[in-house]
């Protein structure tokens, strides 16, 4: 009878609860192995899965959405007033693109208090998840329509300073044949703390381009009221902060060497940095851990007060969710400038680069950007390319690869395979900036 009574006896309670939370440590122990191991051998399937799964969505919802509409979300945008022209082609349907507007704004002032300095067009094919990018170089002469319908023939970059990015995304709508609803918007504070996050970038450096960046480092400073020591070095892979970036970004005084050999100056070389530096943020990005993930989340909306912004969207949160699968798995397949073919002359006393033929070259950005060979422009652009063309005298030119007979079109861009620029060689002191310690281009007024 006693050993049957030992054998009945119950087991307390305390031990249940011990042996219970023991259990679950262990359970939560083995999910927390199977997540890691999941985001280490398939990182981009790991994050895709969190960005789609129903739960984790309301998570961030109640935690994060707020932060986000306040912060970053354009609320006043009113994609109401957006137009695209009548014709376009069903094939652009396929893609989605997206503005990208770089501002060199101070503070709050991020609506139409600034030009857009940089204007990006990249174009996200739905089925592939490719990505291609097209600078618009800024002075370039386009119609702009500002929001109280007065049309004007003028440098690109003012139609954000003119009425805001309405009026930019209608200004490459309505000129280039797109179908753009959407923008982004930085900030140089915005573009040098996006690269800080990401620990900086390595670039090829040739000693005229590290004279201008410690040039152009000067104004930087004071723009961003952030600091970073001058260069003192240059060659192959060499490292820049984010502040050194953003300097790197605005030179255009001297030649840029692409990667696959390709030269470009003056303008062409800016805007050619520009796609150089968002490409390498790109593969930064994509080898980056879910922490540096989250220290960019962060960065954005610990940065973004009411007295000073550094990015801003027209994208909505659950937009932007539904777009981190596509982002984590697209590739970057092409980047190029617009236009194409260009000359760049002095009009009513200033500089601008003219098309031409625009409706040759939107021709050539909806083959860049849409895959789409020989593309008929809309009589929209029809008619503004036949506009530009009587009033400037700049006829249609074409490249190469489309002429037979035609000459002249313009040299910014050519092709150099010789890698010695890089080669850091004492004798070659011409533009290091040892020799002018006083120098910078905010006296000089390079900007």
């Amino acid at each position: 009878m006693k050993n049957n009574k030992k054998k009945n006896k119950k087991i307390p309670i305390w031990k249940k609860i011990v042996l219970g939370l023991e259990s679950l440590v262990v359970v939560v122990y083995l999910i927390m192995t199977v997540f890691y191991v999941w985001m280490k051998v398939d990182k981009k399937g790991f994050i895709s899965y969190f960005a789609t799964n129903p739960l984790v969505r309301m998570y961030l919802n109640n935690t994060t959405k707020k932060d986000y509409v306040e912060k970053v979300q354009d609320t006043n945008y009113d994609k109401e007033k957006v137009v695209v022209n009548e014709g376009l082609s069903e094939e652009i349907e396929t893609y989605r693109s997206i503005a990208l507007f770089g501002i060199d704004s101070r503070g709050s002032e991020f609506d139409d208090s600034a030009h857009s300095d940089t204007i990006i067009v990249m174009s996200i094919n739905n089925k592939t998840h490719e990505v291609k990018m097209a600078s618009v170089y800024r002075d370039t002469m386009l119609k702009i329509v500002d929001e109280d319908g007065d049309v004007s023939y003028t440098k690109c970059n003012s139609a954000f300073f003119k009425a805001g990015p309405e009026c930019a995304i209608n200004m490459l709508n309505t000129n280039l044949d797109l179908n753009i609803t959407d923008y982004v918007v930085v900030n140089f504070n915005g573009i040098a703390n996006i690269i800080d996050a990401l620990g900086g970038i390595e670039v090829n450096l040739t000693s005229d381009e590290q004279f201008y960046v410690n040039g152009y480092l000067t104004e930087t400073r004071l723009i961003t009221g952030m600091d970073t020591p001058d260069l003192s070095e240059w060659g192959e892979n060499v490292h820049l902060t984010g502040l050194q970036a953003t300097a790197y970004c605005r030179i255009r005084y001297v030649a840029f060497y692409d990667e696959d050999g390709t030269v470009y100056n003056n303008d062409m070389g800016r805007t050619a940095r520009q796609r150089s530096v968002i490409k390498k943020l790109v593969a930064k990005a994509k080898d980056a851990g879910v922490g540096q993930v989250l220290n960019i989340a962060n960065t954005i909306l610990n940065y973004n007060t009411e007295d000073e912004k550094i990015i801003g969207t027209s994208l909505s949160f659950d937009e932007v969710m539904d777009l981190i699968p596509t982002l984590i798995d697209f590739s970057l397949s092409g980047s190029e400038g617009f236009p194409f073919t260009c000359d760049t002359p002095t009009i009513n006393g200033a500089s601008m680069v003219v098309a031409q033929g625009l409706s040759y070259n939107v021709t050539k950005l909806h083959e860049f950007l849409f895959d789409e060979k020989n593309y008929l422009p809309s009589d929209t652009v029809n008619n503004i390319s036949d506009y530009l063309e009587t009033y400037t005298g700049i006829p249609t030119v074409k490249l190469a690869e489309d002429r037979e007979d035609d000459y002249g079109y313009h040299n910014d861009i050519e092709s150099d395979d010789d890698d010695s620029r890089y080669d850091n060689d004492d004798n070659d002191s011409r533009y290091n900036s040892d020799n002018d310690d006083n120098y910078n281009a905010y006296d000089y007024g390079y900007r």
